[in-house]
């Protein structure tokens, strides 16, 4: 049996995590990706989460394709989807606060759960 490069499940990985509209898990992508155990997504998935590509959502031990730049995810509760935000400027205030109490943070995650405007649109109707 040949292996596999490391780039090609690199690339299939992120082509599902891409196209993805709902937080995915790594047992999910390794289902779609035909010998291709979770352990590897799992390595995959550090990788991006490293390099700022992927963020992981540790409520729903999920995944994400995002920017070294989103601060924020805010998922749907009743639809899954989610949107990624950029807010330095929260990100300052908690360090500082953090700071302020003489906590040394290593990392913030922030991650919400409500309802989309659409989901809260056909709740109304």
């Amino acid at each position: 049996m040949t292996r596999r490069k490391a780039f090609v499940i690199d690339e299939q990985v992120w082509k599902i995590l891409n196209d993805s509209k709902l937080p995915i898990g790594a047992y999910q992508i390794a289902n779609m990706l035909p010998k291709v155990a979770a352990t590897q997504v799992y390595r995959v998935l550090e990788r991006f989460v490293s390099t700022g590509k992927a963020k992981r959502i540790v409520a729903r031990n999920a995944f994400v394709a995002a920017s070294p730049k989103t601060d924020l995810i805010v998922i749907c509760g009743k639809c899954g989807e989610f949107e990624l935000i950029e807010c330095p400027d929260t990100i300052l205030e908690l360090a500082e606060l953090c700071d302020k109490q003489s906590f040394d943070i290593s990392e913030i995650f922030l991650e919400t759960t409500g309802t989309c405007r659409e989901c809260r649109e056909q709740r109304e109707t």
